[in-house]
């Protein structure tokens, strides 16, 4: 294994807080207010959580797979263009952000595979819907999906800073951990 101090120190070396804010700055610049499902207010009370699993059958899967390689983007742009719909649906919005959970492995240092630590991260996703098509807004998240994991070691303090929510308004307040496993006999 390598040392995750190695990591760290790879970390602090990467991209800096300036390219971070400059991404942030041009995703979120004109949030104003988070994406809140149903009558949700980001004022203090109770929490409600919540939790929802699916697991999709291994037919449908493999049929999903092969449509998004024809289409050149991945399963997990589907599977965040299709949380960014739920989301807009329930919100009443055209534009949302939402949280997505990040493995913090793929642009990290040499040896990262083999290093023993905590190195996942959770960040805004924000996702266009009004007035293009659904090869558009695939296209779409894939880009901006992308775009987000050069910057996956950002500080979630980063992405709100750059936003332009009030102090205490939440960035968002729902999130999607997808998690991508192969089917028997594909590599993974």
């Amino acid at each position: 294994p390598v040392p995750y101090r190695n990591y760290i120190a790879q970390t602090l070396l990467g991209a800096g807080d300036d390219a971070h804010e400059t991404f942030f700055r041009e995703q979120l610049g004109d949030l104003d207010e988070p994406t809140l499902a149903y009558t949700q207010t980001w004022l203090p009370g109770p929490d409600v959580a919540g939790e929802a699993r699916l697991r999709l059958d291994m037919d449908l899967s493999r049929r999903l797979r092969h449509q998004v390689r024809q289409l050149g983007v991945s399963p997990a742009s589907l599977m965040h263009l299709a949380w960014a719909q739920v989301l807009g649906r329930l919100s009443g919005r055209d534009s949302v952000v939402f949280g997505t959970v990040l493995l913090g492995r793929l642009n990290g240092s040499e040896g990262a595979e083999r290093t023993l630590g905590v190195f996942i991260n959770t960040l805004p996703l924000r996702i266009d819907l009004a007035d293009q098509s659904a090869r558009d807004a695939l296209s779409q998240t894939h880009r901006r999906l992308t775009g987000l994991l050069a910057h996956e070691q950002a500080s979630l303090a980063i992405a709100q800073r750059c936003s332009a929510l009030p102090a205490g308004a939440p960035l968002f307040s729902a999130l999607l951990n997808y998690r991508h496993s192969a089917a028997p006999g594909e590599a993974n």
